[in-house]
């Protein structure tokens, strides 16, 4: 269980970032994982072309609210184009033997949810996240 639940993981699931209610919200989403329960709420505020600020709202397991506090680290301040080539990478890591570095570096503090990949049962909670940011980034109007 130390592979699933290595230290950056813990720190996030422990005290996750982005967790102040915004005073603008342009966009929200929301996804659940209907076999757990798990939720994930995101709201986002936008400006200037980015995404400025980000509140997440995440409930349940330690995977999902630290890859959800993970996701919203590296989400913000980049473009709407940026966040869901982002999320296509993330999830390409996820559901395949990525083993070249490459795509991990782009991936930055995300990265480090690869570990999930041993424990297959519980990719899902480290996706769900993903929905709700996909969610939130298909209501911007851009």
């Amino acid at each position: 269980m130390h592979e699933l639940y290595n230290e950056e993981i813990l720190k996030h699931a422990k005290t996750p970032e982005f967790t102040s209610e915004l005073k603008t919200v342009d966009a929200s989403g929301y996804a659940v994982n209907q076999f757990c329960g798990d939720e994930v709420t995101v709201d986002l505020s936008f400006s200037d072309g980015i995404i400025n600020d980000i509140h997440v709202d995440s409930r349940g397991c330690s995977i999902n609210i630290a890859s959800s506090s993970l996701m919203a680290g590296e989400i913000k301040d980049l473009d709407p184009s940026k966040v869901s080539m982002l999320i296509n990478k993330y999830k390409s890591l996820m559901n395949s033997k990525i083993t070249d570095h490459e795509p991990k570096k782009t991936l930055g503090a995300l990265a480090v949810m690869e570990s999930v990949k041993a424990f297959p049962i519980r990719i899902k909670c480290a996706l769900l996240g993903t929905q709700a940011f996909e969610d939130a980034v298909s209501r911007l109007h851009v």
